[in-house]
């Protein structure tokens, strides 16, 4: 389990957040928004609250139930913070994470931050983006290509901190044998495709240099966007 996250070539600023804790199985990576430094402080708020919660919640509570208590506690940890400040008004952040557990991997996710999953030279997206863009094609109004054409990818429907109340997409799989996940920023895959994160997830290299080969892409194409990634192997 490695991260790593980016500036990008045209950001002056880092809203990302990224945390890796293998000694607990825990991936956590948030992307935030807002003006001025409140996208940083959004996502670093809710990756430190995050964090907190499921270190202490180790024993004898499902992890179904941390992560909810733990995005709940952030989102609202989140709100105060933009009530009690004018600077930090309106921000927010999307939300990826992931407690490997017992053989299983459970995930939890607002917004449009995903979880990728290889298995057997495939790649799929475990994850399903809170966007309007996503809401479009959901509803039949577009194609994905259509959309992607027509339809702001930046506005989320649902995100930490936004809403007084907030609804955690959670879910969990059995994990294979040779499986590899990757959570990643949008800052990533709105520069590299499909194609491309499978090749560069499926090869046979330690999974630090898969990490840095899928930044140092990202960027080599004037990432718009800070960039974040986890990759997550050796099952």
């Amino acid at each position: 389990m490695v991260g790593h996250t980016d500036t990008g070539k045209t950001r002056t600023s880092n809203e990302d957040a990224i945390l890796c804790l293998p000694n607990l199985g825990v991936a956590l990576l948030a992307d935030g928004m807002g003006g001025h430094s409140a996208g940083e402080v959004a996502s670093r708020t809710a990756i430190d609250t995050i964090s907190a919660i499921l270190k202490q919640t180790t024993r004898g509570v499902s992890p179904h139930e941390r992560l909810e208590t733990a995005l709940q506690a952030a989102h609202a940890v989140i709100r105060e913070k933009a009530r009690q400040s004018i600077r930090c008004r309106g921000m927010g952040t999307t939300f990826v994470g992931i407690i490997i557990e017992n053989g299983y991997l459970h995930h939890a996710h607002v917004g449009d931050s995903r979880l990728y999953l290889l298995r057997d030279g495939q790649l799929m997206a475990v994850t399903h983006d809170h966007s309007l863009l996503q809401e479009f094609i959901d509803q039949g109004f577009y194609t994905r290509e259509e959309a992607l054409e027509k339809v702001s990818r930046n506005i989320l429907t649902r995100a930490l901190g936004l809403e007084p109340h907030i609804t955690i997409d959670y879910d969990y799989l059995k994990i294979n044998q040779g499986d590899r996940f990757l959570l990643c920023s949008d800052g990533l895959y709105d520069m590299l495709s499909d194609y491309e994160l499978g090749a560069l997830l499926g090869r046979q290299h330690e999974v630090e240099g898969i990490a840095l080969d899928m930044l140092e892409l990202a960027n080599a194409r004037r990432s718009k966007d800070n960039v974040s990634v986890i990759v997550i192997a050796g099952f």
